[in-house]
């Protein structure tokens, strides 16, 4: 695990660097706080939102809407309809939620850094 949290947050580093020097053509101490907030940001809502899937909030909602949807079609029944959001979302999201907060925390070391 601690593998893919690293690989996470080296990919989120090199991604971070790249839109550095693709918006702002430069390296900076400011930028790279910037960036970095974001990025750290939605990796870990996207995080946060695969755990809020898998644990079965949505399920409800999910099997309704298909329902509906449905009914709406007139599709008969296949062997998938009734199968639970939360069993067809089996995406690992602790490695993305770890990474994202060692990405955000090298973001408040840096912002400690900018203002002393």
């Amino acid at each position: 695990m601690l593998k893919r949290v690293t690989i996470f947050a080296v990919i989120q580093e090199i991604l971070i660097f790249f839109i550095m020097l693709t918006f702002y053509w430069q390296v900076s101490l400011l930028y790279y706080i910037n960036v970095s907030f974001i990025v750290a940001a939605i990796v870990f809502l996207v995080g946060l939102l695969l755990y809020v899937m898998q644990s079965g909030f949505f399920d409800l909602i999910h099997s309704g809407m298909r329902k509906a949807l449905r009914r709406m079609k007139r599709e008969d029944e296949n062997e998938f309809a009734n199968v639970p959001l939360s069993e067809l979302m089996q995406v690992g999201y602790v490695s993305l939620l770890l990474s994202s907060l060692a990405v955000l925390a090298t973001s408040f070391i840096a912002l400690a850094f900018y203002y002393y």
